[in-house]
């Protein structure tokens, strides 16, 4: 593990190295991190912090968005109309060209599906804070430094919060039903200043991996397996996810 740390950041170093030294300027990730200022100091990021930031995105936003495409294919599987809405949708924006930056924004009903299966099998089922002074929640009374877990997956299934919680129904976030929905019941990234720095980057990356993936193909279960959610640091299908692939 330690070798393989060493690896990623002596990568992510040289690529650092390469964009200090060739001087252009590319409006990327990179460059946006490179000119980044401490609101209060004004100093920028040293490389170490750039590495760390880097690898942030790297890392942090591959298995979680793997994970929402896993669950959402499955889901789609299940919701072959859904599928066939989604299918149509991208072709009318796309044109049957691949999918592109100026094609997300307009992919909605691709959004709401992936939204939704967020809260049906969030990514990330588990949060954790720390108390940074006593408080009371309720009736509760929590010391400072008490960890107090968050079960997002409960959250989003929760029958006071939700209508029929177990149901598959991107509908809940069509423009008009998202804005009712309150900011702490649906928390796939997290919430207040700890929210996942990466949210905005993961909703487009997986809008067009998905988009992708559904101009060639469709999906189907393998009837004999139901998989399992099991909550690790992501949540995974326990035996994986086999699916029937057609290609179209």
């Amino acid at each position: 593990m330690d070798g393989a740390i060493r690896t990623l950041r002596a990568l992510v170093a040289g690529m650092v190295r390469e964009r200090r030294k060739a001087g252009n300027v590319r409006d990327d990730l990179m460059h946006r991190l490179m000119n980044a200022h401490d609101p209060e100091t004004g100093a920028p990021m040293n490389d170490e912090q750039l590495i760390d930031n880097l690898l942030t995105f790297y890392l942090a936003g591959h298995e979680t968005t793997a994970m929402a495409l896993t669950w959402t294919l499955y889901l789609l599987a299940l919701s072959p109309e859904w599928t066939s809405v989604l299918k149509s949708e991208i072709a009318c924006v796309t044109g049957g060209a691949p999918v592109a930056a100026e094609h997300i924004d307009k992919l909605v009903q691709t959004q709401q599906v992936l939204k939704e299966s967020m809260r049906v099998y969030p990514p990330v089922p588990l949060l954790s804070r720390q108390a940074v002074t006593d408080v009371e929640i309720g009736s509760h009374a929590i010391k400072a430094g008490t960890s107090i877990v968050m079960p997002i997956y409960a959250i989003h299934r929760h029958r006071e919060r939700w209508c029929a919680p177990n149901l598959f129904d991107p509908i809940r976030f069509a423009p008009e039903n998202e804005a009712k929905i309150s900011r702490y019941q649906y928390l796939p990234f997290g919430a207040g200043p700890r929210i996942c720095i990466g949210m905005a980057f993961a909703m487009i990356e997986a809008t067009a991996m998905l988009a992708t993936i559904l101009q060639a193909a469709r999906f189907e279960t393998v009837t004999d397996h139901v998989p399992i959610p099991i909550a690790r640091v992501t949540l995974h299908p326990k035996g994986g996810m086999p699916l029937k692939v057609w290609v179209e």
